[in-house]
């Protein structure tokens, strides 16, 4: 009798404990903004045991963002309920997502904060020159706190190479490597990495990472060499805000919860088909998902993308002013005359190629080369032994030009790269390629893309760059799309005073015709113009509608990432 008693009160016990136990109070999923981030939290729950919800995490900028998760509490009743997990690592323009929850709680309410503390960011980036390494078996290196060993190579039936790679941080803060800009150089040829994959790896001091490259070699028994291409990069993690999203049952619980941040960022619920604004602070547009197109088509081709705000911060502490106290330069105050630097044009027309199942283009794009030369050398400052004409060159001169270009300019001096032939752009993969001359169709290894044409930029140290391309080469090259043209006409000196890389796409996904409107309106605004200077963004804004109008295509203008944009501008002077 006494044993059945225990047992039936052991059983009620366990009922009872469970039934309060998994009383579950569900959340509504919500969506937050920060400048650096989008963040949304869904399948929230919190028991009397444990509070937890999956979070998705968007990276907005170029830079890694990581989050402590250690630093990171959910805030309930007046009480902090901290995390305790793994680092979590979000890459550039990168979507990553994770649990995060705390146990034992004894506390539960209807509106809740999950307060994401211990974030931060990679900064002060500084590239890294590795020297060139032969492609061999256990060949190791060890460069600027980078060490490097080949562990295996293994070649296909085809010559194609593949390298695996041991990259180990020795000793930085923490270490970026960019593997899609790793070349093979073999008898002088440069040889694309054929994975076409982008993604960026983060490495914290001590730890090791094996990349696998691949190449399309000429032969097995030819040396090659290992070309980094800026692969490497250090830099500092930089303290970022906490940022904090409400957490509630229902809409009507936001009334009387008052938050640790008295001002919270948007925070916006799901329920509903569409999303509804429940906060204070208004929604960011998010980047539309471009149309896709065959992996294996190519065509000339250019990304439609929205236009967004480009920034311009002052370079010197004389430039460093509040805003409604710094007086804008009108154009008339300069004396561009007096400037050192140079006006380098590099003009690359293809019309030609040897794979025949990519298209001739009947001659035009060296002819729309030809032609801006002859508007350069007439209306503008721009020298003849500056101005350089490629006329259906393969890849490796144009990666030779490229070169050239970098040995030779000054920061004094400004540079612009004009592209028009067939393009491609992988929307899966958000990479762009420029097909040389020697492209072929099934391979490629010859394609130009733009995380290559990145590290050839990266290398010219220009005061202003700027990038004109009639092909498709939008996908990561752009930091931003867009300008801001309030003022523009009074802010010249300042414009010219900051570095600047920009670029100019002609920003379609679908086929250009042989004939480009692009460039038959980039021209003619060119010599048009009356202004003695003329800006890049000025340009753009006068072809954007005509092309737009006369197109199924729309021009896009934007900062090219990570190769050193300070808010300047490209200006042209005329004679």
């Amino acid at each position: 009798m006494k044993k059945a008693f225990i047992l039936a009160f052991s059983c009620f016990a366990f009922l009872n404990y469970s039934a309060t136990t998994f009383d579950k109070i569900k959340y509504l999923d919500t969506l937050s903004h920060s400048e650096d981030m989008k963040v949304r939290v869904v399948d929230g729950v919190s028991t009397e045991e444990i509070v937890k919800a999956k979070v998705e995490f968007e990276n907005k900028n170029d830079y890694f963002i990581l989050l402590d998760p250690s630093k990171t509490f959910f805030y309930i009743n007046g009480t902090k309920f901290f995390s305790k997990d793994r680092e979590i690592i979000i890459p550039p323009s990168a979507k990553r997502s994770r649990v995060i929850d705390a146990r034992a709680i004894k506390s539960q309410a209807n509106a809740i904060s999950l307060v994401l503390d211990g974030l931060s960011k990679s900064g002060n980036e500084k590239t890294i020159d590795f020297p060139y390494l032969q492609i061999k078996n256990d060949t190791k290196h060890i460069f600027e706190n980078v060490e490097v060993m080949i562990v295996d190579i293994d070649y296909d039936k085809a010559n194609k190479l593949q390298v695996k790679i041991k990259v180990k941080n020795i000793g930085s803060d923490i270490l970026i490597l960019n593997s899609a800009v790793i070349e093979a150089q073999e008898q002088g040829n440069s040889l694309n990495n054929i994975r076409k994959r982008s993604n960026k790896i983060l490495l914290r001091k001590g730890k090791t990472e094996v990349i696998v490259v691949n190449f399309q070699t000429l032969s097995k028994t030819s040396e090659k060499l290992l070309v980094w291409n800026d692969a490497f990069v250090t830099a500092a993690l930089l303290p970022m805000s906490p940022l904090e999203i409400v957490m509630c049952s229902n809409k009507q619980n936001l009334a009387n919860y008052k938050p640790l941040n008295p001002t919270p960022v948007a925070v916006i619920s799901k329920t509903e088909k569409k999303e509804e604004q429940i906060a204070t602070k208004p929604d960011v547009k998010t980047k539309p998902v471009a149309k896709k197109i065959e992996p294996k088509k190519i065509e000339a081709v250019k990304k439609e993308e929205p236009n967004a705000k480009v920034e311009t911060t002052p370079k010197t502490e004389s430039n460093r002013t509040i805003e409604s106290q710094d007086r804008e330069l009108h154009a008339s105050e300069i004396d561009f005359g007096n400037s050192e630097g140079k006006f380098y044009a590099l003009l690359i027309g293809i019309s030609d190629y040897t794979d025949p199942e990519i298209p001739d283009l009947d001659g035009l794009p060296v002819k729309d080369a030809l032609t801006l030369e002859k508007v350069l050398l007439s209306n503008y400052t721009f020298k003849p032994e500056d101005v350089k004409v490629l006329q259906s060159p393969t890849r490796r001169e144009i990666v030779i030009a490229l070169d050239n270009l970098a040995k030779k300019v000054t920061d004094l001096d400004n540079v612009l790269i004009f592209y028009a032939g067939h393009g491609h752009y992988e929307d899966d993969n958000d990479i762009g390629y420029w097909l040389p001359k020697d492209a072929e169709v099934s391979n490629s290894s010859n394609w130009l893309y733009n995380d290559q044409l990145v590290a050839s930029l990266r290398k010219i140290k220009s005061l202003h760059t700027l990038l004109i391309s009639d092909a498709c080469f939008s996908g990561s090259i752009f930091k931003s799309r867009s300008v801001s043209f309030i003022g523009a006409s009074d802010v010249i000196k300042k414009k010219y005073q900051l570095p600047s890389r920009k670029a100019i796409t002609s920003g379609t996904l679908k086929t250009v015709p042989n004939k480009s409107v692009f460039i038959k309106y980039l021209v003619d605004r060119l010599e048009k113009n009356k202004e003695k200077y003329y800006s890049s963004s000025t340009l753009y804004q006068e072809i954007e509608q005509p092309v737009g109008n006369n197109s199924n295509s729309l021009p896009q203008f934007g900062v090219i990432q990570n190769v050193g944009d300070e808010g300047g501008d490209f200006i042209f002077i005329r004679k």
